[in-house]
C-alpha cells in the first residue's frame, strides 16, 4: 500500500502580500507627515509669540525703570544702535549688557564679539537661522547674528492716503532719541498700537516666501538686521508681486518682502507684539488702513477686536 505523504505549508508573506503591506504603510506615512508638520509650526509659531511676549514686557519694564519707552535708535555717531541691546537686562542677559560698550556704535571693534552672540529671544524658530549680518558703516566691517524682530518707523509715501502722517517718525509706539516716548503718550491706546512686529530672514532677501538669488533689493542690507542694529521698517503695502508699491488698494500688507513691512515664515500672518503687552497674529488680509491705524499712537482711529 503506497505511503501517503503530505506536505506542510510554510508561514510566512508572499511577495504580493508584502508589496500590499509596504504600500499601506507608505499610504500612512504620506497621511501623517503633513499632520506632523503643521505640529512643528504650530510650536514654533507658539514660541515666537512666546519670544514677543517678553520682548514686549521687557518694554514694559524698561518703561517702568527709566519713565520712558527704550529708544528705537540712537543714530547720534559714537553711540549707534536700537532697541535690542537696551533691554538685555529684563530678557535675562544682563551679563552680556554688562560686557556691551553703550559708549561705541554696535558694529564698533569692541563691540564685535557681543553682536555674535545668538540670542534666541530675537529670532523667530520659524525663520532660518541663526544667520550672520554683514554691517559695512562708516568704513568699519563687523557681524552680527541676526535679528527677526522689528518695530515700525514711518509710512514711506503719500501713496497710502494718510499724507498727515506719511513719512512722520513720531508716530509709532518708540521713538528715536533724542525724543522719548512713554506709555501715555500712546492716546490711542496701547491695545490699539503695535510695539515690535516680526520681519524675518535678513540677511537674505525674500519675496513671498521666496528666497532670492541676492540680497540686491534689501534695503539698507549692510545696517539693518542685526538683533543690536536699526530693527525699524517702513509700513508699506504692495502689490500681487510682492515688491510693486501700491497704496492703500494693494493686495498684500502683511508677508510681501523683507525688505520692507512685516513678512514672517508663518503661513497667513506674521505675530506682533501690542504696547500692552499682548501678542496677535497679523493676518495676511489685513486691510492696508487697519495696519497704518495699529502703528499710530495718535491717529484717533476706532479699531475693533483683532
Amino acid at each position: 500500500m503506497a505511503r501517503l505523504t503530505t506536505r506542510k505549508r510554510q508561514a510566512g508573506f508572499t511577495l504580493i502580500e508584502l508589496l500590499v503591506v509596504i504600500a499601506i504603510i507608505a499610504i500612512l506615512i504620506a497621511l501623517l507627515l503633513p499632520a506632523v508638520q503643521q505640529a512643528r509650526e504650530a510650536a514654533r509659531r507658539m514660541s515666537c509669540r512666546n519670544n514677543l511676549k517678553q520682548i514686549a514686557l521687557a518694554a514694559h519694564n524698561y518703561e517702568s525703570a527709566f519713565r520712558v519707552l527704550p529708544p528705537r535708535r540712537i543714530l547720534s555717531s559714537g553711540n549707534r544702535r536700537g532697541w535690542g541691546p537696551s533691554i538685555l537686562p529684563y530678557l535675562d542677559q544682563a551679563n552680556l549688557q554688562g560686557r556691551y560698550d553703550f559708549n561705541k556704535d554696535f558694529y564698533a571693534p569692541e563691540n564685535a564679539d557681543n553682536i555674535r552672540v545668538p540670542l534666541a529671544v530675537f529670532m523667530c524658530p520659524s525663520a532660518p537661522g541663526p544667520r550672520l549680518v554683514t554691517v559695512i558703516q562708516s568704513g568699519v566691517t563687523s557681524e552680527g547674528i541676526a535679528g527677526d524682530y522689528f518695530g515700525p518707523n514711518s509710512f514711506s509715501s503719500t501713496l497710502y492716503g494718510v499724507t498727515a502722517l506719511s513719512g512722520n517718525n513720531q508716530i509709532t509706539a518708540m521713538d528715536d532719541l533724542p525724543r522719548t516716548r512713554r506709555f501715555r503718550d500712546i492716546l490711542d491706546g496701547t491695545t490699539n498700537t503695535m510695539l515690535v512686529t516680526e520681519q524675518a530672514g535678513r540677511a537674505d532677501y525674500y519675496i513671498r516666501g521666496q528666497k532670492q538669488p541676492t540680497n540686491a533689493g534689501l534695503s539698507q542690507a549692510t545696517s539693518w538686521g542685526s538683533w543690536p542694529s536699526y530693527q525699524v521698517f517702513q509700513v508699506q503695502v504692495f502689490g500681487s508681486d510682492g515688491v510693486t508699491k501700491d497704496g492703500p488698494g494693494g493686495t498684500c500688507s502683511i508677508n510681501c518682502n523683507n525688505s520692507q513691512g512685516i513678512y514672517s515664515f508663518h503661513a497667513g500672518g506674521a505675530n506682533t507684539a501690542f504696547a500692552d503687552g499682548s501678542v496677535h497674529m497679523l493676518s495676511e488680509s489685513i486691510d492696508a488702513n487697519l495696519l497704518f491705524a495699529l502703528v499710530t499712537i495718535n491717529g484717533g482711529e476706532i479699531i475693533g477686536d483683532l
